[in-house]
């Protein structure tokens, strides 16, 4: 009776570690996450305010997003805490690994920048600085990071175009 516990407990051993190993995202799973979720930050620095600008000239004016400070709080900071958080949630594999830890680093730059420089500049605009202030801290900001943030966003990218074509993921171009 012995023998046969120790194999059942074996077996139940086994078949977890192997149901483990079934349960790995696919590759469009890790790519979607991983890079494509990237495209929500791709407008990074003064584009980031051209973008929000846009936005609120058209229209949209909601209690969450009706100011700039809180269009950057409940909607960009919110955002890329949640994408963080889902890639975290993720399983890395050998091949997904370098594609996380380069988004995770992306992500990290990108919410220390919204939380600190981008969020400054956004106080500025909802207390309708000089426009000539907020182009000054626009450029400042842009000078300070703006470099740092394509390097980071283009080795995420070359990582995950390799990804996807490995594993026969279409990718399309974004045309900005």
């Amino acid at each position: 009776m012995r023998l046969n516990f120790k194999n059942v407990m074996l077996m139940v051993v086994v078949l977890t570690t192997t149901a483990c190993e079934f349960s790995l995202n696919t590759p469009e799973e890790y790519f979607d996450r991983v890079a494509l979720n990237t495209n929500s930050i791709s407008r990074f620095g003064g584009e980031y305010f051209k973008t929000y600008l846009k936005y609120i000239k058209g229209g949209v004016n909601t209690p969450d997003f009706n100011t700039c400070e809180k269009y950057l709080k409940n909607n960009s900071i919110a955002r890329v805490e949640q994408n963080i958080t889902k890639i975290k949630d993720m399983r890395p594999t050998k091949k997904t690994k370098p594609m996380i830890d380069a988004a995770l680093d992306l992500y990290a730059f990108v919410l220390k920048s919204y939380q600190t420089d981008h969020l400054k500049i956004a106080k500025m605009i909802d207390e309708r600085a000089p426009e000539s202030e907020i182009s000054k801290a626009i450029t400042e900001m842009d000078n300070k990071s703006y470099d740092a943030f394509v390097q980071k966003y283009n080795k995420l990218w070359d990582i995950a175009d390799v990804y996807a074509k490995d594993n026969g993921i279409e990718v399309k171009k974004m045309p900005f």
